[in-house]
């Protein structure tokens, strides 16, 4: 048994390294860098042609991308088949998803993990009962996992804390995201041009880094959202309830 392999990409590139038994394709925390639908189904496309699993990755909305997602959705629902996924990153999406794409299966995306994920956490000195809190998250109570279950969600995305993670419920499934652990993000972007629904491209917003002699960590900043670099994987991803990777050849968006 092995740990599945994914890869995150906002734009299809054509070719894809060899490795990877799945693509995570969309955005998770910046609507403007969600892609249109023609990328999607390229992207769609080109995961059937090398026998990858499909994940559609959705982002934190604006009120005005649920008419947008609706659209979207009612193009891809003869397009999507079982097997497929769609990551919410909002609740906002989670009826449009089982109405419009009930075929797919409905992933909590780990911008609603609840993670406690600031640098300022590695230099504390904690007890047990406090690591284990900073090591938890939101859907770690069984109040928490019956709800997800109601709501027919059985895996959650998760970022690697530099304090290391607990284990999740028996219940649930987990994917960790590498090497960038998402630390916090906003609807709005310095970088965005203005206020209207015009896409970012990809490149919009430089990545840069910001630093304190308060952490160690450097924060790292790309469009709306900031990230840790975190390199070092947990030893044992099963023992965590985490059976799948998702790897970011570039700061996430």
């Amino acid at each position: 048994m092995s740990v599945e392999r994914a890869l995150f990409l906002s734009r299809w590139p054509g070719q894809l390294a060899d490795g990877y038994q799945r693509l995570y394709f969309g955005s998770e925390f910046c609507s403007w860098a969600f892609p249109h639908l023609s990328q999607i189904e390229q992207a769609l496309r080109g995961s059937r042609d090398r026998g990858l699993g499909f994940t559609l990755v959705t982002p934190v909305l604006r009120e005005e991308s649920l008419a947008e997602l609706r659209n979207l959705f009612q193009s891809l629902q003869a397009q999507l088949q079982p097997g497929d996924e769609v990551v919410i990153s909002d609740f906002g999406a989670l009826e449009l998803v089982r109405e419009l794409l009930p075929q797919a299966e409905l992933v909590l995306g780990r911008a609603l993990s609840g993670q406690k994920r600031g640098p300022r956490i590695e230099t504390l000195e904690l007890g047990e009962e406090a690591l284990n809190y900073f090591r938890q998250g939101r859907w770690y109570s069984a109040e928490a996992v019956k709800l997800l279950h109601e709501l027919g969600i059985q895996r959650i995305e998760l970022d690697n804390l530099l304090q290391g993670l607990e284990p999740l419920p028996t219940a649930l499934k987990g994917t960790l995201h590498t090497p960038y652990a998402m630390v916090t993000s906003s609807r709005n972007c310095p970088f965005h041009p203005d206020k209207s629904g015009r896409r970012c491209s990809v490149s919009c917003g430089e990545a840069f880094r910001l630093t304190t002699p308060q952490t160690r960590q450097p924060l790292l900043q790309a469009g709306n959202s900031q990230f840790l670099e975190i390199l070092q994987l947990p030893a044992d991803l099963f023992s965590l309830g985490i059976d799948r990777l998702v790897f970011h050849p570039q700061l996430p968006r």
